[in-house]
Order: structure tokens, then sequence, then C-alpha cells
């Protein structure tokens, strides 16, 4: 992920939103490090999936919308794939498939309900099921710088332009990063739009589950609620 304008050394900066209220659009370069925790089980991937820090969580979470960044895929999260994939457990996978990422306001609450997910199975079905070394899941984190993409809008009408255009991993950047690696209530866009007194498109950006599409449909869906609400705008001042 090349990029242009180094803004800061961490995936927890705030929103890019300056002084005069221009949304200034930001993007994460990435470096994958290798963690020592691994799983050949479910019985150690509960236990790693403890141990590992959030971090790993949250790359192995939201790693299958940068390989697919088109399609979501059938099993959305390293876990569930895994599971499927080198396991053949199709049942503990549509369950690890399935977390509400949205629900879920924090990456120890995702933690919690993985291993509740995982221990309730191994109650239930044993952890009979041993892969080689080969197909052991190896659990990872990013290490992240964020960038300016160089791209600001100062108007909603701006936004959208910028919106069409724009990297993919800075639309996954304002979406994903802001509640679960910066504690925040909402995603970026939401909250621009309501210091901008949008405030039922900024309640519609707030509420709709971007883990239900792929990053392209979500910039699709995201520039249909803009261009719908300057739309009714402007009805509005025509009438």
């Amino acid at each position: 992920m090349a990029t242009e304008k180094p803004e800061a050394a961490s995936m927890k900066q705030g929103p890019g939103i300056d002084s005069n209220e221009a949304f200034e659009f930001l993007r994460a370069s990435y470096l994958v490090q290798v963690l020592p925790f691994r799983a050949r089980s479910l019985g150690q991937l509960l236990t790693a999936a403890t141990l590992a820090p959030e971090t790993s969580l949250f790359y192995h979470l939201h790693h299958a919308f940068f390989r697919s960044p088109e399609r979501l895929p059938e099993y959305p999260n390293d876990f569930a794939s895994w599971a499927h994939t080198s396991l053949g457990d199709a049942v503990v996978a549509e369950r690890l498939a399935n977390l509400n990422l949205t629900r879920t306001a924090s990456l120890s609450g995702i933690r919690r309900e993985i291993s509740v997910i995982l221990a309730e199975h191994l109650q239930d079905s044993g952890d009979g099921r041993h892969v080689g070394k080969e197909n052991e899941f190896i659990f990872c984190r990013p290490c992240g710088l964020v960038f300016s993409t160089g791209k600001r809008a100062q108007t909603p009408g701006e936004f959208l332009e910028v919106l069409q255009k724009v990297e993919i991993d800075s639309i996954f950047y304002h979406l994903f990063t802001p509640r679960l690696l910066r504690g925040a209530s909402r995603n970026d866009f939401s909250t621009w739009f309501e210091r901008r007194g949008f405030g039922s498109l900024s309640q519609r950006l707030a509420e709709f589950d971007p883990y239900l599409n792929s990053l392209e449909d979500n910039r699709r869906y995201l520039m249909e609620l803009v261009s719908a609400e300057l739309k009714s705008r402007k009805e509005v001042r025509d009438a």
C-alpha cells in the first residue's frame, strides 16, 4: 500500500477533520508482524485467541476485506476460514463467520465472544482434529502508519466526489478503525456529517453494517446515502 504524506505514527489517530471542518481522507500502511502464537486445533485456537494482543484479533477479523475488496468471501474472517478449510468443521466456522462486529463495541468484547463460541463447541464436540504444522493458524498483527491521501472535502458535494475515487484502504480506515482501535462511538464519516448538521444522514451512516459488504460495495452504498441526502435537500430548497 504505497502512501504519500505521513500524518501520524499510529493507527489510533483520530478522524481526518481539521479546524476548518474539512474532511481529510486518511489511509494506513501496514506491515504484518508474525507472533509466537500458533494453533493446530480448536483448543489451541482458544488458548492463542485468549493470549494474543487485541490488534492481532483486529487483523484476523479484517484481513479478508483486503484480500477481496471487490467481493465478500463466504467466511469473512481468518478464524472462520481456517476452521472450515483446515479443520473441516463447518459448524464452528459458521458461528465464527457470524460474529456481530457492529454490535460488539470493543475488541475485548469480541475476544470474549470468540472464546465462548470455541469453548461451547469444544464442550459439545471435543478437540478431536489436529492439523499438521503446514496448516497451523499463525497469529499476526498489523504495525500501521497513518498517512494522508492528499484529498480533502470542504462540503458534502466535494465529499461525494472524493469518495468515488479515493483509495479503497482509505474507506477501510475510516469505516473500521474508529470504534475498535480508537474507541469512538461511530465511524469517521458519520462523525463528520454530524458536525456539519446532517443529523439524519449521520445516523444512517452510523447504523449500517459494513461487515455485510465488500469494501467496494461499501463505497457504493456510502455514495448512495450521501447522494440521496443531497438530492433531498436540494428538492426542499427548490420547492
